[in-house]
């Protein structure tokens, strides 16, 4: 009895760390730490808190694909309700948040280039090691080095080396110049990172950036 009433706290504990919140977009449920915390300042603008420590009442974006398509002025109006923001503000908004998704994913890239194993041999040669691995190509890395690593990548999930739930590849925005500046090396086509943390959340701020920054090409091309 002691024992299942030792699991019962732990699973009540585990509950209780799982804090969710609600998208304002597209009002699907998640896991804080699974979105964008968002804060109006005083004149009615609108700022990305990436530390979600800012002070004062925030609400959340999730980003994802769908959301995005859904976002609007029209909904952002349920904001009012709350806060005072000045609408019309989107079209403002998601180049402001791309901004910083790109200033932030440089931060990130610069605190974990020790991490770093760059190049494609390296690369090759870390995908038949057990860790888990978050692998980033440049934007302007080439398809035969994107099937090669993505080929060795399918063996290795298949092949039950691990689980590979925890592996990502990665094409970021940016050029292969652009990616080695941020680790402050030459230009660089490919890189992998081994280490658990913070990688999920560059995992999450590069996906993030991708994916605002697609639809901004798509709206520019309207």
């Amino acid at each position: 009895m002691k024992h299942a009433g030792g699991l019962k706290t732990n699973l009540s504990q585990q509950a209780k760390d799982k804090t969710l919140r609600t998208c304002v977009a597209c009002k699907a449920t998640h896991e804080k730490q699974d979105l964008l915390r968002l804060i109006v300042d005083g004149e009615g603008q609108i700022w990305p808190d990436f530390s979600a420590k800012l002070p004062g009442r925030g609400f959340y974006l999730c980003l994802e694909e769908d959301c995005l398509k859904k976002i609007s002025d029209k909904r952002l109006g349920v904001l009012r309700r709350d806060f005072s923001p000045q609408l019309p503000q989107w079209e403002v908004l998601q180049q402001r948040i791309f901004d910083m998704l790109s200033q932030r994913l440089n931060q990130l890239l610069n605190g974990v280039k020790r991490q770093a194993v760059i190049g494609r041999d390296a690369v090759m040669h870390q995908i038949w090691d057990k860790k888990s691995l978050l692998i980033m190509f440049a934007a302007d890395a080439g398809d035969a080095l994107l099937r090669q690593v993505n080929d060795a990548m399918d063996k290795r999930a298949l092949g039950e080396m691990k689980s590979a739930a925890q592996d990502k590849t990665i094409v970021s925005l940016l050029d292969a110049e652009a990616l080695g500046s941020a680790l402050g090396r030459e230009k660089i086509a490919v890189v992998a990172f081994t280490e658990k943390s913070p990688l999920l959340k560059l995992q999450q701020i590069s996906v993030w950036q991708q994916r605002l920054g697609l639809m901004l090409v798509k709206q520019q091309g309207k």
